[in-house]
């Protein structure tokens, strides 16, 4: 079986997770943008 690397290296496990926490940050920026945009267009009728 192979073994992850990132269980073995505490470093490359530590960048997982501030990727992966950007990468989350990044998609509710994206939605926040999308709802302010689609809340704008409603509210602007």
């Amino acid at each position: 079986m192979p073994v992850d690397p990132a269980t073995v290296d505490p470093t490359l496990a530590a960048r997982r997770k501030r990727a992966r926490r950007t990468a989350l940050l990044c998609a509710v920026i994206a939605v926040a943008v999308y709802a302010l945009f689609f809340l704008s267009g409603v509210a602007g009728r």
